[in-house]
């Protein structure tokens, strides 16, 4: 590991959203298995529901491990347009081409958009979500105190009145049972649809260690800033 003249090593750093911690925890075992050490950030789940503060976060971060690091790897899709009009200021800043971050649970955006041809009204459930209650039921119980939980079910269940299936996506990460429970749970009581989707790491892999090609990765210099055009 060396030093350039700005204090900068060749570390690199991933900033990633806490929803991914149980897949990049188990690639980041993989890559300790080989002899390294990935630096990873994790920012809370709950950010992805407010834009701004989501974006403000983000860019906290970027700044805080851009004092040592040559590189950083941000672990959001577009998200909501949460990361549009963060800036890569001294290093440089390495952002997945996808829309959603689904796309990574997949493994590409290639297979979101063929599992979106076929059931285009699908609820993802990743086991991130479920393990921090953010799927459509802890939201539910989340907003009871403060709407009563009549209001607070029409509430969710107007947010997916055109949501057809809930699909748990099987990264093969953790154990299914009590994931698959939880799910089926959400499915009957918003009356949607139940499915399992077979998932995959490649993409966390790519996240952690590369290669960061362009099909992939969108790659902004210093001074460069994130607009939504960027990723087709």
């Amino acid at each position: 590991m060396s030093a350039d003249e700005t204090g900068r090593d060749d570390r690199r750093v991933i900033i990633a959203c806490r929803v991914m911690e149980p897949e990049l925890a188990h690639a980041a075992a993989e890559r300790k298995e080989a002899g390294e050490r990935p630096n990873i950030l994790y920012l809370e789940q709950a950010l992805h529901r407010t834009p701004e503060k989501l974006r403000a976060k983000v860019q906290e971060k970027i700044d805080q491990a851009a004092r040592t690091a040559a590189s950083i790897v941000l672990g959001y899709g577009l998200c909501a347009k949460g990361v549009v009009g963060i800036t890569a200021r001294t290093a440089e800043l390495l952002i997945p081409r996808c829309h959603d971050c689904i796309a990574l649970f997949l493994g590409s955006p290639n297979s979101y958009r063929e599992i979106f041809r076929e059931k285009p009204g699908t609820y993802y459930l990743t086991p991130g979500w479920l393990a921090e209650k953010n799927d459509p039921l802890g939201i539910i119980e989340e907003q009871v105190p403060r709407f009563g939980r009549e209001t607070a079910r029409w509430v969710v269940e107007e947010e997916l009145k055109h949501y057809t299936h809930i699909a748990l996506i099987d990264t093969g990460v953790q154990e299914m049972a009590p994931l698959r429970a939880r799910a089926r749970e959400n499915a009957a009581v918003l009356k949607k649809r139940y499915a399992e989707i077979p998932g995959s790491l490649d993409y966390f892999r790519a996240l952690l260690c590369g290669p960061y090609g362009e099909e992939q990765f969108l790659r902004l210099r210093p001074g460069q800033t994130f607009t939504p055009e960027m990723v087709p």
